[in-house]
C-alpha cells in the first residue's frame, strides 16, 4: 500500500513542493495489539493476579481526556465492557509531570513529555516498561506501516523504555500562504531584499521575513512564536542545535557547558530578535500556545512555530485562515553551502506508568490497548482533542488528513527525520532548563544581552552539574548523545 500527498506553494517566482510518499510494508495487523492486550488482561483475571472490577487510576491534562478516552468516553467504556476493569479518570493541571506525580502518588497512568524522563526516573516516579514489554511479548515498532513514528526518541531514556508514545509534537513552521502568494507582496519584498519571496531556509531568512510582514498598525504581527518565561528552551534549542554539524551539543565530554560561545549567542540573538516583531505581551507569564496559536488562527500573525496541532486549529471549519496557511520545514543555519536544520519534540504527552500505582500491570496493558493502530485513530481523530499523530498509518487515514490537511502532514512526517532529543538528557533536566528559561526571558525582555544570558546560564549549569556530581552525569550525557544518532524509520528524502 502506498499513498502520496503533494501540495505546492507558488508565489514571488518561487516554487516549493511538499510531497510525502510512504511505502507501507506488511505491518502488525491493525487491532492485533489491542486484542493481545485484552487477552493478557483476561489471563490475569483467570489466574487471580487481578480481580474483576479492579480500578486503574488515570490522570490526564485538559484536552487529553477527550482524546485518550474517546468522545463521550467511548474508549473508556469499551475497555471496561470488554475487561471488567474500571478506569477512574481525573484531570491534572498543565504543569510538569514530576509535580503532578508527586501531588498524585496513587495514580497508575499519566502523561509526560519526552524531556521529563530523566527527572522522573531519577526520582523513581515512573516504571521502566522494558520488563513489561518483554513479559507480554510487546514491542514498540517503528516501521513505516503501522509503527510508531519515532518510538525510541519519544519513549526511551538511558536504554530503558520509559513511555508509550501517544502524541506527536515535533516543531514545524507555519506561514500565511495568501501573503506568500501575493504578487504585490512579492514585488515589495524583492524591491526591499533583492531576492524572491519564498519559504525561509535559514534563521536569518526567517528573521527577515517576519520583519517584512510585521505591520502592527494593520493588525498584523510578523510572528506568533512563544516567548513566555517558561518553555522558551523549546524554541531556542532548534536554533542552537543547528549551529553545528551535524548538530551543536550543549556540553563537552566533561559536562562543561558550550553555550557561552558564538553559537549560543547567535541562537539567543535570533530568539530575542523575534520579540520586536511579535504581539504585545508576548514575554508575559502564561503567554504560551494558548495565546499565540489563536492569534495566527485569527489572521493576526504572518508566521508561527509550533506543533502539528496548529494545523488542526488553523484548518478548523470556522478558522479565518483556513485555506490561507501553509506548513513549512523548520529553518536552519548555513554552514558553507549546507543548511543544517534541526527540530525536536516540543510539548507532547506520552503515557507513563507510575511507580507508586497499585495497578501498574493493568495500566501498562491499558496504554498498549489505547495506542493500538485502530484505537489510536479514534484518539487522534477527535477534532477538539490534544492528541496528534504518532503512528505512521494515521497519516494515511482520510479523517486525519481532513483534520490536519495533507500538506501539513507531509511536512510533519519529514520533520521527524531531523528531530533530536529534547532537553539536556541528564537527571536534573528541569533545573537546567529552568535556568536557561530564566536568562532567555530576561534577554527577551531586553534586560540583559544575549551574551550575558549565555554567560549566566553556563555558570548556573556548571553549579548544577557540580551539585549533582559531574562524574555521575557524564555517562547520562554520553548516552543522550548516542540517542541523537539512533536510526529509526522515517519517510524517504525528496
Amino acid at each position: 500500500m502506498e499513498f502520496l500527498t503533494c501540495g505546492r506553494l507558488r508565489g514571488a517566482g518561487a516554487a516549493t513542493s511538499m510531497c510525502l510518499a510512504l511505502l507501507i510494508p506488511h505491518p502488525l495487523f491493525a487491532g492485533e495489539q489491542a486484542e493481545r492486550a485484552l487477552a493478557a488482561v483476561d489471563k490475569l483475571l483467570a489466574t487471580g493476579e487481578v480481580t474483576k472490577g479492579a480500578t486503574i487510576k488515570v490522570a490526564f491534562k485538559p484536552g487529553n481526556i477527550n482524546s485518550l478516552l474517546g468522545p463521550q468516553l467511548e474508549l473508556q467504556k469499551e475497555w471496561e465492557r470488554r475487561t471488567g476493569v474500571i478506569v477512574a479518570a481525573k484531570v491534572i493541571p498543565q504543569q510538569p509531570a514530576l509535580k503532578n506525580l508527586q501531588l498524585n502518588p496513587d495514580i497508575d497512568l499519566t502523561v509526560a513529555r519526552t524531556h521529563e524522563f530523566p527527572d522522573l526516573l531519577d526520582k523513581r516516579l515512573v516504571e521502566d516498561l522494558t520488563p513489561l514489554l518483554k513479559r507480554f511479548n510487546f514491542t514498540l515498532p517503528g516501521d513505516l506501516g503501522n509503527g510508531y513514528i519515532r518510538p525510541r526518541l519519544q519513549g526511551n531514556f538511558d536504554g530503558r523504555v520509559v513511555a508509550i508514545p501517544a502524541d506527536g509534537d515535533v516543531a514545524i513552521m507555519y506561514l500565511r500562504r495568501d501573503l506568500m502568494e501575493s504578487k504585490t507582496e512579492a514585488a515589495a519584498f524583492r524591491n526591499a531584499h533583492g531576492r524572491d519571496l519564498e519559504i525561509p531556509r535559514t534563521w536569518q531568512d526567517y528573521d527577515e521575513l517576519v520583519k517584512f510582514f510585521h505591520r502592527p498598525e494593520q493588525g498584523l504581527y510578523g510572528t506568533a512564536e512563544e516567548r513566555d518565561p517558561v518553555g522558551g528552551w523549546m524554541f531556542w534549542l532548534p536554533r542552537y542545535f543547528s549551529q553545528g554539524l551535524p548538530y551543536r551539543t550543549l556540553f563537552d565530554a566533561s559536562m562543561r557547558p558550550l553555550i557561552n560561545s558564538p553559537a549560543g549567542i547567535a541562537a539567543t540573538e535570533s530568539y530575542v530578535r523575534n520579540v520586536r516583531h511579535s504581539p504585545p505581551g508576548i514575554t508575559d507569564d502564561g503567554k504560551d500556545y494558548s495565546f499565540v496559536l489563536p492569534l495566527f488562527m485569527q489572521g493576526k500573525a504572518f508566521a508561527a512555530i509550533n506543533t502539528i496541532a496548529g494545523a488542526k486549529l488553523f484548518n478548523g471549519e470556522h478558522s479565518p485562515v483556513r485555506g490561507k496557511f501553509i506548513a513549512a520545514p523548520m529553518p536552519g543555519t548555513l554552514h558553507g553551502a549546507t543548511v543544517n536544520r534541526t527540530s525536536l519534540p516540543i510539548y507532547g504527552n506520552n503515557l507513563v506508568v507510575s511507580s507508586h500505582g497499585k495497578q501498574r500491570v493493568l495500566a501498562f496493558l491499558f496504554a498498549m490497548w489505547l495506542t493500538d493502530p485502530d484505537n489510536s485513530l479514534r484518539t487522534v481523530g477527535v477534532a477538539g482533542g490534544h492528541t496528534d499523530p504518532y503512528r505512521w498509518q494515521q497519516l494515511a487515514d482520510p479523517r486525519i488528513r481532513d483534520l490536519y490537511t495533507p500538506q501539513a502532514l507531509a511536512v510533519f512526517s519529514r520533520e521527524w527525520a531531523i528531530a533530536l532529543p529534547p532537553g539536556t538528557g541528564v537527571p536534573g533536566d528541569g533545573d537546567y532548563l529552568a535556568a536557561l528559561d530564566k536568562q532567555l526571558s530576561l534577554a527577551a525582555k531586553g534586560q540583559i544581552s544575549a551574551a550575558q544570558a549565555m554567560k549566566q546560564t553556563a555558570a548556573d549549569w556548571d553549579r548544577l552539574t557540580n551539585k549533582r556530581g559531574r562524574n555521575q552525569l557524564i555517562p547520562f550525557q554520553r548516552k543522550f548523545l548516542n540517542a541523537f544518532t539512533a536510526r529509526e524509520a522515517v519517510p524517504p528524502a525528496l
